[in-house]
């Protein structure tokens, strides 16, 4: 039945095609791949400018620890409210009481802030001073992002 010199394919042992590979990905990883790489972007992207915006609150609570007379923790807190109010509306405030007045702070640091500004003995007591920053620590904390 065979001719002299015919041999029988091996067919226990087919020929495969070749493993796909991974490379080059499909179309939709690849889309699948810049959607992620957007998102990331716009996600850092914000964070960014948020941190930026956050520029004033970072200088102000740096310049905490220092000692200051009570005329340069006016001039901060009047700086800071300059971020979040209009020019027109800070300016308006030209004595400590209405300067202070949207600030909270406990009425004894208020009445001695009030007493002492634009006088030759301006500075305040070491205690006062300290409870003074966390009460400033804790107003530029809580304020709203700019």
């Amino acid at each position: 039945m065979l001719e002299k010199g015919f041999t029988v394919p091996a067919l226990s042992q087919p020929a495969l095609p070749a493993s796909p590979s991974w490379f080059p990905l499909p179309p939709g990883w690849l889309v699948l791949g810049a959607l992620l790489l957007a998102t990331v972007a716009v996600i850092l992207f914000f964070r960014y400018a948020r941190w930026r915006r956050n520029r004033w609150r970072r200088e102000a609570l740096a310049l905490l620890p220092a000692s200051h007379s009570v005329d340069d923790w006016l001039n901060l807190i009047k700086q800071v409210l300059l971020v979040h109010q209009p020019r027109a509306t800070v300016s308006q405030s030209l004595t400590a009481q209405s300067l202070l007045q949207p600030i909270p702070l406990d009425n004894d640091l208020h009445q001695q802030m009030c007493a002492k500004y634009c006088q030759r003995d301006n500075q305040l007591a070491e205690a006062d001073e300290s409870r003074l920053r966390r009460q400033l620590a804790t107003w530029l904390k809580e304020l709203p992002d700019v």
